[in-house]
C-alpha cells in the first residue's frame, strides 16, 4: 500500500488579511478611537473539534482513520479533537469590544490523522491553520489554510462563526465549513473533489485582553448605540416607523450525502445582509429556547428554507424541498451599526451559515410548523418540544429528515435547466423578495457524487452568478405580459395572507394547437391554495394533460375535470400547495391564447377566491342555441 506523508517538521506561516468594511467605526467621535482601533487582542492554545462527514466521504472512496469509532450516518455526533499548541496563536481586531478581523497568526495542532484512498494513504500530521486570504469567505471575519510542515495547503476553513466569550476570555469559532484544496484534490488524483465541504469543524481558543483593558462601544455616551436597538415599527430619527429589510445576498449548494436508493440530500451555504440605514430596524437573532427577549417577548429568530428546480419541456417544476433551518446567532461583519450583541442583526451587518451547519440536526425541523407571512413558531410544543417541556428534547435523524432530499432520476438530464434557490423567512421583513436569490446550476454526476457548478445567468451581461427573488423570476419574469411571445406573469399579494406568483408559458405547436404550461407558487400564503381554475370551452380539445407536484407519489396528484368552459384542478386532502411550494400543470388544446384570470381558492380561509391576471385559451361566445354548431347558415 502506498503512503503519501505529509509532515517533517513545523514552519510558523502567517498571511495578512484585510479588514472588513466596518461602517460604523465612522459614526464614533472618541478620544480613544486611535487606540481601540489599533490594539488587538491574542487568543493561543484550546483545542479544535474536527467532525467529518464520514459518508460522502466514503461515496468518494475514502475512508478516515485514526479519528476512532464514528456512525457516518450521525456526524455531528462525532467528536475527533486535536489540541491547539501554546505558541503563536491569532491576533485580533476587536475595536470597541467588537471583533471584526483576525490580522495574522497561526494554530499548530496536536495528532493528525490519514485518509485511505484505494491503495494509497495520507498522513495528515504537523498540521497548522493559518489565517489566510485566499482562505477567506468574502463575509467572514478570517479564513484558515489547514497546511503541513512544507506549507502545502490541505483544506480551507470558512463561513466561521466567530465570538467574544470574554466573561471567560474565550474566543469561539464554530461551525466552519472545512472544504478540500486543489492541491490535495490533486494529490488524491481527483481535482473534480477541489472545493467540496467534506467537514465541520469548531475551535475554543484562550482570549488575551488588553492589559488597559478596552472601552466598550456601549459605553460610548451619544455614540450610534445610543437609543438600540431600535425594533420594526418604533419611531426612528426621522420620526418615522423603522422598517426591517433583510436581504439573501449569496448562496452554494452542494450534494451534502448519499441516501441510497436512488436519493441524495442537497444543502446550502447562505450569507445574508440587513441592508437598512441607521434609520432601519435592528432584527432579533435568538436561538431557540433560550428565553424570551423583546420586542416580541419570544426567542425571535430567522427560518432558512431552499428548493430545487428545473425546467424541462416547457415546464417549471420544483424537484427538492428542504425543511426549516433555525437560525441561532449572527456574526455582524462589515456593519454600518454594531452594538456588540450577536442575537441582533444590526443594520449593515452581514452574516454566513455554511454547509455543515445549514445541515445540523438540532437546528433543522418541519416547515409546517412556520406561519410564513407572519414569520411566527411556536416553540413549545413543537416537532424540538414534543412534550412541552420548554426545553429542546428531540432532533432531525442524522440522515434525511428535514433535509431537502432529490431524487437522482431528475438529475443531469439532457435540454433541462436547473435552479436552486434559498429564503430567510424573517418576522417584519418589508421585502420577502430581496430576502430570496436563487442561482442556475449544471448538476452531473461525476463518477461517484453529484456536482453542482454554478452558471452564469447572463454570460453576455457579465452579471453575478447570484440574483434575488424566487427561481420562478428566470421562468417568467415577474409582473409581466408578453400576449405574443406567450409568456406572463403575475406576482399577487392577498392583504393579511401572503405572496404567491402565477405564470405561464404558451407554446404554438404549429398545428392548430397550443401548449399551455401554467405554474403556480405559494411564497407565504399561509390559508394554503386548493383548487386553480382555468377558463376553457366546453368545445375545446383537451389532451396531454401533466401535473408535477414535489413528489413521485401519484396517488396524491390534483384531480382535473373539463366541465362548465372551466378546466378545474382539485388537491386531494394534504397536497394543497403550501408555503415555500410551487407545482405545475400542463395540457394542450386547440383554443388560441388570450388575456384572461385564472380563479385561484384558498383552503384555511373558508373557501376565499382570487384572481391571476395571465394567459388562458379563448373561451369564445358561449350560446345554447346550437342551431350554427356546424357552421353552416340558411340564408331567406
Amino acid at each position: 500500500m502506498k503512503k503519501i506523508y505529509l509532515l517533517t517538521i513545523l514552519v510558523l506561516m502567517t498571511h495578512g488579511t484585510v479588514q472588513a468594511n466596518e461602517t460604523w467605526l465612522d459614526y464614533i467621535n472618541d478620544p480613544s478611537k486611535q487606540n481601540e482601533t489599533n490594539q488587538r487582542w491574542q487568543a493561543d492554545g484550546g483545542e479544535m473539534n474536527l467532525l467529518f462527514f464520514y459518508g460522502m466521504l466514503e461515496v468518494h472512496g475514502i475512508k478516515v482513520n485514526g479519528t476512532g469509532k464514528y456512525d457516518k450516518n450521525n456526524w455531528q455526533q462525532n467528536d475527533f479533537i486535536l489540541p491547539i499548541q501554546n505558541i503563536g496563536g491569532l491576533s485580533l481586531k476587536v475595536p470597541y469590544g467588537n471583533l471584526t478581523g483576525i490580522d495574522k497568526g497561526s494554530f499548530s495542532l496536536k495528532g493528525g490523522f490519514e485518509w485511505q484512498l484505494n491503495d494509497q494513504v495520507i498522513q495528515f500530521k504537523g498540521l497548522s491553520l493559518v489565517a489566510a486570504e485566499t482562505a477567506k469567505h468574502k463575509n467572514d471575519v478570517v479564513g484558515f489554510n489547514l497546511i503541513n510542515d512544507q506549507g502545502d495547503v490541505l483544506f480551507k476553513l470558512d463561513h466561521i462563526h466567530a465570538t467574544l466569550d470574554k466573561k471567560r476570555n474565550l474566543l469561539n469559532m464554530k461551525n466552519m465549513d472545512v472544504s478540500i484544496s486543489a492541491q490535495l484534490a490533486e494529490t488524491l488524483n481527483q481535482p473534480r473533489l477541489a472545493g467540496l465541504v467534506v467537514a465541520q469543524a469548531h475551535i475554543q481558543s484562550n482570549l488575551t485582553l488588553p492589559l488597559k483593558g478596552y472601552v466598550d462601544v456601549n459605553n460610548l455616551g451619544g455614540g450610534s448605540c445610543a437609543g438600540r436597538p431600535l425594533w420594526p415599527g418604533e419611531l426612528n430619527s426621522l420620526n418615522q416607523p423603522a422598517e426591517a429589510d433583510v436581504a439573501l445576498i449569496d448562496m452554494r449548494m452542494q450534494q451534502q450525502r448519499d441516501l441510497g436508493g436512488g436519493n441524495i440530500v442537497v444543502t446550502p451555504s447562505a450569507t445574508l445582509k440587513n441592508v437598512g440605514g441607521i434609520d432601519h430596524a435592528d432584527v432579533a437573532w435568538h436561538t431557540k429556547f433560550s428565553g424570551t427577549f423583546d420586542p416580541y417577548n419570544n426567542a425571535q429568530h430567522p427560518f432558512l428554507v431552499w428548493n430545487l428546480y428545473r425546467e424541462i419541456d416547457g415546464r417549471f417544476e420544483q424537484i427538492g424541498v428542504s425543511g426549516v433551518k433555525h437560525a441561532f446567532l449572527t456574526i455582524n461583519i462589515s456593519c454600518t451599526i454594531n452594538c456588540g450583541n450577536a442575537h441582533i442583526l444590526w443594520p449593515g451587518c452581514e452574516d454566513v451559515y455554511g454547509t455543515g451547519n445549514n445541515d445540523s440536526p438540532r437546528d433543522l425541523g418541519p416547515r409546517e410548523e412556520i406561519t410564513a407571512f407572519t414569520g411566527d413558531w411556536i416553540e413549545s410544543p413543537s416537532f424540538f418540544d414534543p412534550a412541552g417541556v420548554g426545553s429542546q428534547t428531540n432532533n432531525s435523524n442524522g440522515t434525511d429528515e428535514n433535509r431537502m432530499v432529490v431524487a437522482e432520476a431528475k438529475l443531469g438530464q439532457s435540454n433541462t435547466e436547473y435552479y436552486a434557490s434559498s429564503w430567510y423567512v424573517i418576522k417584519d421583513d418589508i421585502d420577502i423578495y430581496n430576502s430570496m436569490g436563487y442561482n442556475q446550476y449544471d448538476i452531473a454526476f461525476n463518477g461517484s457524487s453529484w456536482s453542482f457548478t454554478k452558471l452564469d445567468l447572463d454570460p453576455g451581461a457579465g452579471t453575478s452568478l447570484f440574483e434575488n427573488g424566487p427561481a420562478s423570476d428566470q421562468y417568467v419574469s415577474p409582473n409581466s405580459f408578453d400576449l405574443a411571445a406567450g409568456m406572463a406573469s403575475q406576482r399577487i399579494l392577498e392583504i393579511g395572507e401572503g405572496h404567491l406568483t402565477v405564470a405561464v408559458k404558451v407554446i404554438d405547436n404549429m398545428d392548430g394547437t397550443y401548449r399551455y404550461n401554467y405554474m403556480v407558487e405559494n411564497h407565504d400564503y399561509d390559508p394554503q391554495v386548493q383548487t386553480i381554475a382555468v377558463p376553457l370551452g366546453d368545445i375545446a380539445t383537451m389532451t396531454n394533460f401533466v401535473f408535477a407536484d414535489t413528489d413521485d407519489n401519484s396517488a396524491n396528484d390534483w384531480t382535473v375535470t373539463h366541465a362548465n368552459n372551466v378546466l378545474t384542478l382539485q388537491a386531494p386532502a394534504g397536497n394543497e400547495i403550501d408555503w415555500g411550494i410551487l407545482y405545475s400543470f400542463s395540457f394542450t388544446t386547440d383554443a388560441v391564447p388570450e388575456a384572461g384570470d385564472l380563479m385561484l381558492t384558498g383552503m384555511e380561509n373558508g373557501g376565499s377566491q382570487f384572481n391571476a391576471s395571465v394567459i388562458t385559451p379563448f373561451l369564445g361566445p358561449i350560446n345554447d342555441d346550437l342551431i350554427f354548431e356546424n357552421g353552416f347558415e340558411t340564408l331567406n
